[in-house]
């Protein structure tokens, strides 16, 4: 009586957890043909180490454009330069065709009790784009999901997701290791491309969700798709009655995400040399610590006829950053130059650091000395606006009379 009492408090707590009981082999083979009939989600049962799993394959041809972007592109990435972007510099040594693109769908927003229902992962195989997607069925099939994911990474050198080193990925290391697993998600070098997006595109997008960049980059407009609030209550539906119709669009809006992630993966790769987009590729090579070509492509950004007047400024002081840190000092200063010429510019940051080049790095103190006598001038009148700590105007006036030798 003891030992029953034991394994019901198990199968009570594995029941608030989520976590299936487990059965004996034949009791879940008997379960798995008693089931609703699948066949609508054009999938395949198949047999892992962990038990059954659901999967549903699908085959995209290279050229197939997702938006304005062919899927080939994606075999073209530069990782070394993404790298740099990722910080991860494993990625540099890996062959694109060795990625898998991993985007999860779950029953809630965190926590142990939080199921993964469905992953898709795809991978190239020559030109082909093949898209997995392992489907929970019920709570009872999270062993062959799990056991099929993990036959389908073994091979993989890196993943790639959208912020998924901070939610597809813990999700799923939960439920592995709460299955007794020990998974090696996080030993894979992982091109997560939430950050870089933001890098690259910062203020451009009223948001980053993947939905709006997609449709701001790849030119990407999804239709009749199933929004991400009604995705657990879809899945809660279907695992209950297993009727299909629940959960096609769900699986429709999980394979957009997977495509999505390789389009987005060749653009952004794309973008770091993309001379039609000088701002982005400048901040790619900034980021990187390549100061001369950042310097140069802010430069180019500047000089852009049609660039708004907030991108040229601010071109044209990163220009000035990345030519000092590339020692390229007299190119600094015409930048900072410029910044000064700007009509109705009332910012002292130009000022303070023009003066500090040219007294550091071009031995021009009295170049320095009138600099710094204009600038106090002109914030005393009311000209420009000082900021904070060396840019406030007591700092300034610190500057001018030190510079005066008295």
């Amino acid at each position: 009586m003891f030992e029953t009492g034991k394994a019901a408090l198990r199968d009570r707590l594995r029941a608030a957890l989520h976590q299936p009981v487990r059965r004996d082999r034949a009791g879940l083979d008997r379960s798995v043909t008693a089931r609703a009939d699948l066949s609508a989600l054009g999938g395949r049962w198949f047999e892992s180490p962990l038990g059954p799993g659901y999967v549903i394959e699908s085959v995209y041809d290279g050229g197939y454009c997702h938006g304005a972007v062919p899927l080939h592109r994606a075999l073209a990435l530069p990782l070394e330069r993404l790298a740099r972007q990722a910080r991860d510099e494993r990625l540099a040594g890996i062959e694109p065709a060795a990625l898998r693109f991993v985007d999860t769908e779950t029953t809630g927003l965190g926590g142990a009790g939080t199921m993964v229902f469905l992953c898709g992962v795809a991978r190239f195989e020559g030109a082909r784009l093949v898209l997995r997607q392992f489907l929970l069925p019920g709570p009872e099939y999270e062993g062959g999901l799990l056991g099929g994911l993990g036959e389908e990474l073994e091979a993989a050198a890196g993943l790639v997701s959208y912020n998924g080193k901070a939610f597809d990925i813990p999700a799923l290391e939960t439920r592995y290791v709460l299955s007794r697993q020990r998974p090696r998600l996080r030993e894979l070098p992982h091109l997560d491309l939430l950050h870089p997006n933001r890098r690259l595109f910062r203020g451009e997008f009223s948001s980053h969700r993947l939905a709006v960049v997609e449709r701001e980059l790849l030119g990407f407009e999804r239709e009749d798709d199933c929004p991400s609030a009604e995705v657990p209550e879809r899945y809660r539906r279907f695992a209950r009655d297993g009727d299909p119709t629940h959960i096609l669009p769900v699986l429709r809006h999980n394979a957009w995400d997977v495509l999505s992630l390789v389009a987005l993966a060749a653009h952004l790769g794309a973008t770091c040399d993309d001379p039609a987009r000088p701002l982005q590729a400048a901040r790619a090579a900034e980021y990187a610590g390549e100061w001369a070509e950042a310097a140069a492509r802010y430069e180019a950004a500047a000089a852009a006829t049609d660039a708004p007047r907030a991108v040229r400024l601010e071109a044209l002081e990163r220009a000035a950053r990345a030519f000092t840190r590339a020692g390229e000092y007299a190119r600094a200063a015409a930048c900072w130059e410029a910044l000064i010429a700007e009509p109705r510019a009332r910012r002292v940051a130009p000022y303070v650091e023009l003066a500090k080049l040219r007294e550091r790095r071009l031995r021009d103190r009295a170049g320095a000395l009138a600099l710094m006598e204009q600038a106090v001038g002109l914030a005393e009148r009311g000209l420009l606006r000082p900021g904070s700590g060396e840019l406030s105007l007591p700092a300034m006036r610190r500057r001018l009379e030190r510079l005066r030798g008295t």
